[in-house]
């Protein structure tokens, strides 16, 4: 029997998946990851941490093949997008990975944005501003603020190549990744000559770029010793959303992940579509060759909830769903906006926060809790409007992450955006699609057709009309109110 890997490096943990080559399910196994944060707003790891529990969860994979009778032929990885890493000549780790969701490169996104003659220029050369969270930001923070570590710099990686890289000796990323590095260029699928002539860069720090089922190597011969492996082939991968809406067949325009998280994400395919000119929605490379994608993101999702609950609530979440589900739409008047730590789309405001928004002693908890199903609801809904402005014309809507498990959000989600919300029978979100490349990279096979055939569905939510009616004017209201409150939001933070 042979089997395929999937690994996916986030931001809390390692998971990895082993299937057959028709895309069953074997076996799932993770580990836990610790999170630095240094000082206010920053966001670290080690990526040798990354390296001990990815070897960790692939070990526990290699045992399960050999106590099945199988024999793994191919890994993929998916990773947490953005994340610098940073070696030397020796292939050493020079500084802990400064991480997506670290906010500390404000002044070095206005001085590149300047130098490139501002924001709409920036659009035009690789597709999307540059944001505090990508790749290219936090390599000019070094190059100012630790210029010792920057002139070691011998190769920059993203997380999930440096796993590559730690299994294969080979330094390699793929266009997916590469993409939301703010350093490629879109529109010729390669790095950006033009970014890297005005800032200054050199390209020799930049890995070489293959297809997302591109072959890296093969596992070096000690590790695959420690592995049990033979011959195994380690395969590029992809960047955390695309592997995720691979995973779950969206690789067709008019097709829509969903992906309701910690964050909350909307990802929708594009062959001939540009980039926002606004900037509100990003645009990506897929890993479907020659296919790029639109992506709207929501900063906290269902971390809105489980924030909620942590602090508020002693009941669980089957009782939660229940509870919620007895309240009306429109949460008896409650708003709630869901920008704990800032939002990116559509407002790309660091300095939103959450408000629950008409409260009266006339409220339970189960209507302020129902506020938050809704807001999150709401947010998502925001890039939907955002992508239809973009041409989106939608077909199917494939929901994915721990909120898909709720069936009272997927009515919701549902009749407030007006379509079908499909959920997929496999939920392993970025693993998955891995494991697809893994597939389509040693078998030399279409990775579209891998996709179709792999993605079963488990069940489908139908929208209602008459509760969108009602949702329509609860959203209107969720609107207005963050343009009331913008100012006073930036206020607060003089």
């Amino acid at each position: 029997m042979e089997l395929l890997v999937g690994l996916d490096l986030g931001t809390t943990g390692v998971k990895g998946i082993l299937v057959d080559q028709n895309g069953k399910l074997l076996a799932v196994h993770g580990e836990k990851l610790s999170l630095s944060t240094p000082k206010p707003a920053w966001a670290e790891q080690d990526p040798n941490e990354w390296w001990t529990a990815a070897f960790k969860v692939l070990k526990a994979l290699s045992d399960h093949a050999t106590r099945i009778g199988g024999t793994i032929r191919a890994l993929a990885t998916s990773g947490q997008m953005h994340s610098l890493v940073v070696i030397d000549k020796e292939g050493h780790v020079l500084r802990d990975a400064i991480l997506w969701c670290d906010q500390r490169t404000y002044t070095e996104c206005e001085e590149a944005t300047n130098l490139l003659g501002k924001e709409e220029q920036v659009l035009k050369m690789v597709g999307n501003p540059i944001l505090t969270g990508f790749t290219l930001p936090k390599l000019l923070w070094l190059r100012k603020n630790e210029p010792e570590v920057y002139e070691k710099i011998y190769k920059i990686m993203l997380p999930k190549d440096f796993i590559n890289y730690m299994l294969t000796g080979s330094i390699k990323t793929e266009h997916s990744d590469a993409s939301g590095t703010t350093i490629y260029d879109l529109s010729k699928m390669c790095w950006s000559e033009d970014i890297l002539k005005a800032l200054k860069l050199s390209k020799e720090i930049l890995p070489e770029i293959l297809p997302s089922n591109g072959i890296v190597g093969k596992v070096k011969d000690e590790i695959a010793r420690e592995l049990n492996f033979d011959e195994v082939i380690v395969v590029a991968g992809g960047a955390d959303n695309a592997c995720a809406a691979l995973g779950v067949n969206v690789t067709e325009p008019g097709d829509v992940m969903v992906s309701l998280g910690t964050s909350g994400t909307v990802v929708a395919p594009t062959y001939t579509g540009s980039y926002d000119p606004k900037g509100r929605v990003h645009f990506f490379a897929h890993t479907v060759p020659k296919m790029r994608y639109h992506m709207g993101v929501m900063l906290t999702a269902t971390y809105s909830l489980e924030w909620f609950k942590e602090r508020f609530l002693y009941e669980e979440y089957d009782e939660i769903n229940e509870s919620v589900a007895k309240v009306p739409i429109g949460s008896s008047g409650i708003l709630f906006l869901p920008y704990l730590n800032g939002e990116r789309t559509p407002h790309r405001d660091p300095y939103a926060r959450g408000v629950f928004f008409g409260l009266s002693s006339f409220h339970s908890k189960w209507d302020v809790v129902r506020a938050i199903f809704e807001g999150v609801s709401f947010g998502i809904k925001d890039s939907f409007e955002i992508l239809k402005e973009l041409g989106l014309e939608v077909k199917a809507v494939r929901i994915a992450g721990g909120g898909s498990k709720s069936k009272v959000w997927n009515q919701m989600l549902a009749d407030v955006l007006g379509v079908e919300i499909q959920k997929p029978l496999v939920n392993e979100g970025a693993s998955y699609g891995a494991a697809m490349l893994a597939c389509s990279g040693y078998f030399n096979l279409d990775v579209r057709k891998i996709s179709r055939d792999w993605f079963k569905l488990r069940e489908t939510t139908i929208p209602r009309q008459e509760n969108g009616e009602l949702y329509e004017k609860v959203y209107a209201r969720f609107r207005k109110l963050y343009g009331v409150l913008k100012e006073t939001f930036r206020e607060g933070h003089n």
